[in-house]
């Protein structure tokens, strides 16, 4: 059969001036033509949707903003009517309001100094001015900006910038801006100055309603940013220089293609499918990538490998406690546990609000204290002996966050157990200890210093935590080249690969929802040969795109996507048979799939004038006619030696040889053919499958119809079909040619 296949695959398209006078014939050799130039992409239709404000509100961030959130609004107790943080911005909520009316939460506003007379949002208490460490100080140089990250690459269309929610006061309203983007190669690591790239400048109108960015052409994107270069006053008038502006509502829209998959019948006998597409909802999933994965419960997913962390997550191992790590044979054993959080807020009592943990065998914990009379406020890692050590049974670690420096950012926490008597924490790859510890009066001599613990890890607290965990990982069993490098950061990240247990490592996707769907309706007609009078059959394929809420079709599919023998692998993009249509909203694409095969035949070789009876060639036929007011393009085959892999093909391209009319009875139609060559004699009984493909034209597009089946033949089928239909002198050939040597 690989015999079979390497002779049939040397194949060429033979066009022939012979009628077809039976099913099949043996014919005189005719000239041949090879693989024509690819053509060029076909677009599949494009659906602008708007991405997820969740994602967005859970990534956002800016360099300057009201965070604790002001509110002027005494009627309404300070619940609207708020200037706040960054998250305003993505809440979904538009409130468009007229000057008199107030609105329930807020907007995101740029940090002012001004606030007497305002109180902390939600309270009756004053307000005081809290800097927090995203902020930058805003400049003439330095301007005011709001963005945010997708969690994944999209390609970047269409920002919406919505100002104040008065409908007559434009104060601190962005005026002149700049839109810029970034493509990270991690999509979860927040771009620096140098991965922004600007991509479109212009003025905002004076309205309070919504106004929009539309690139010209989609840039793919990982994040982006809005820079406020001016701002209106509340008169309209535009301000340089100021260090206000505000933005009552943003979204951002991606654009997407429409991905069509047809799956062609095979036969006259198979069910026909409805069209699908890649483009479907999916729920949130997270789940443990490590060996022997734990099971997770409880999450809510924000961003790809990031979840809230007011939302706790219980992680349970499968396989014994993998996650337990009390020393075996009287030897302590070694944790680390690395991640990136972004907290919100400050903790608001003394409450240790678990950011990860297993019990109190190792904890990671996010609390508020009073020492000295002084609050205190920090990220604290520790590590907990049996009780015959009593107060020596702890050993901790801190970093102060008095200065709020960590706040409302992306900051990278790694803690480490060293399985001695070491404890230690780095943020962003700098130890912490803020001058405090207990990595004292404990050592390993009195036995396992890790007491054992039946627990479950939590991954957040319900109480007293505002913020966001991703890229978890907990190692175990941490080697030399680890434990050894506690001063020198990067050695001891880059040997946890080689050199530890990765007992948990989160994978988190968020749910999806669908930009569009798509419904399927099939015609099936029938016409009669009138050469042969055998019955045709065609299947037309209408296929319906609906947009879902929030995304709107730009541009109708001129292609889709067919799966030509029920293995996806071989599928193929090709032109629609019509032209698609955009009415209403939606997408009516059209494709049509025809029996075109008019039958085989076999040619005969010779060689100095002797024709060879040791092989021969075999060609397929096809008669068609073209759609009205169109022009022939060419043709294509798929074929191989099973009917479920069709994955080698003939594309002459404009080459492509063809007879027009090519009998009294089939005037208007046009003939093409393939013809596999020098099949040997041992191959004769295998078949060979194939299937065409016809390109026409009309006002300079391309469009397609397929073969309505997988057509099969072999030497040995065509040769019987002779016996009984060929004139004398073919009967004579396909003797000799099937005789026993």
């Amino acid at each position: 059969m690989r015999r079979l296949g390497v002779a049939c695959m040397t194949a060429a398209m033979v066009l022939t001036t012979v009628s077809f006078p039976g099913v099949a014939k043996a014919e005189e050799g005719t000239s041949t033509q090879a693989d024509g130039v690819t053509s060029s992409e076909l677009e599949k239709g494009k659906v602008l949707v708007q991405v997820d404000q969740n994602v967005l509100k859970a990534n956002a961030m800016c360099n300057s903003e009201m965070n604790p959130a002001i509110s002027w609004d005494s009627a309404s107790g300070y619940t609207k009517n708020i200037d706040g943080q960054a998250e305003y911005v993505f809440d979904g909520d538009e409130r468009v309001g007229t000057n008199s009316e107030k609105i329930d939460g807020g907007m995101w506003h740029s940090r002012y100094t001004d606030v007497n007379g305002g109180k902390f949002a939600g309270t009756t208490t004053a307000y005081s001015a809290t800097v927090r460490g995203n902020e930058e100080t805003i400049s003439d140089t330095n301007r005011p900006w709001i963005g945010s990250g997708f969690g994944r690459r999209i390609m970047l269309k269409k920002v919406i910038y919505m100002g104040r929610y008065s409908a007559t006061n434009y104060s601190n309203n962005i005026a002149d801006y700049e839109l810029y983007y970034a493509n990270m190669d991690n999509q979860n690591e927040e771009p620096t100055a140098s991965d922004w790239h600007l991509v479109k400048s212009g003025t905002f109108a004076k309205i309070s309603g919504a106004s929009d960015i539309e690139l010209d052409t989609a840039v793919e994107a990982t994040h982006f940013k809005l820079v406020g270069k001016t701002a209106y006053d509340g008169a309209g008038n535009k301000v340089g220089g100021t260090q206000y502006v505000c933005a009552r509502e943003i979204k951002v829209y991606e654009l997407k293609d429409i991905d069509i998959n047809l799956t062609a019948p095979t036969n006259a006998n198979s069910e026909n499918a409805s069209a699908t597409t890649s483009e479907v909802n999916t729920e949130a999933d997270t789940k443990d990538v490590s060996g022997s994965p734990a099971t997770m419960s409880g999450a809510e997913v924000k961003s790809v490998n990031e979840l809230d962390l007011s939302n706790p997550v219980t992680v349970t191992s499968t396989v014994g406690d993998k996650l337990d790590i009390t020393g075996e044979n009287g030897e302590d054993d070694s944790v680390l546990i690395q991640f990136q959080i972004k907290l919100k807020e400050l903790p608001s009592n003394n409450h240790d609000s678990v950011i990860v943990a297993k019990g109190d065998q190792y904890k990671i914990a996010y609390r508020q204290a009073t020492e000295s009379n002084q609050t205190i406020y920090r990220i604290k890692f520790w590590i907990t002996g049996p009780a015959s050590l009593g107060n020596a049974r702890w050993k901790e670690v801190g970093c102060n966050f008095t200065d709020k420096t960590y706040l409302n950012k992306w900051i990278t926490v790694t803690a480490m157990y060293d399985g001695t008597s070491d404890t230690k924490l780095w943020i962003d790859g700098v130890s912490k200890s803020d001058g405090w510890n207990s990595n004292t009066a404990y050592r390993n001599n009195t036995g396992a210093a890790i007491v054992h613990e039946d627990a479950n890890v939590m991954i957040g607290d319900s109480t007293g935590i505002n913020g966001y965990i991703k890229d978890l990982k907990i190692y175990s069993h941490l080697g030399r080249t680890v434990t050894g490098n506690q001063n020198n950061y990067a050695t001891l990240v880059s040997s946890l690969a080689n050199d530890a247990t990765e007992v948990f490592n989160l994978s988190a996707t968020p749910a999806k929802k669908a930009a569009y769907t798509v419904s399927t309706k099939w015609n099936i007609g029938s016409n009669v040969d009138p050469e042969t009078n055998a019955s045709k059959k065609t299947y037309t394929e209408t296929v319906t795109v609906t947009p879902a809420e929030n995304a709107s079709i730009v541009t109708a599919p001129e292609a889709v996507t067919v799966n030509i023998d029920g293995n996806t692998v071989n599928n193929k993009v090709v032109p629609v048979s019509e032209d698609s249509t955009l009415e209403n909203g939606t997408a009516t694409v059209k494709y049509v799939f025809e029996d075109m095969l008019r039958g085989g035949s076999l040619r005969m070789i010779k060689a100095d004038g002797t024709v060879d009876y040791t092989k021969t060639s075999m060609r397929f036929g096809y008669d068609f006619q073209l759609p009205t007011d169109t022009d022939f393009a060419s043709c294509e085959w798929y074929y191989g030696t099973t009917a479920s892999d069709l994955k080698l093909s003939l594309a002459p391209g404009a080459a492509t040889k063809k007879i027009e009319n090519p009998t009294e009875k089939k005037q208007g139609y046009i003939r093409s053919n393939i013809v596999f060559t020098n099949i040997a004699k041992t191959n004769f009984d295998r078949d060979i499958y194939a299937r065409v493909l016809v390109n026409y034209i009309k006002d300079g597009k391309t469009y397609s119809k397929m073969g309505a089946y997988v057509d099969q033949n072999s030497v040995k089928s065509i040769s019987e079909k002779i016996r009984t239909n060929g004139s004398d002198t073919e009967k004579t050939y396909v003797e000799n040619l099937t005789a026993s040597n």
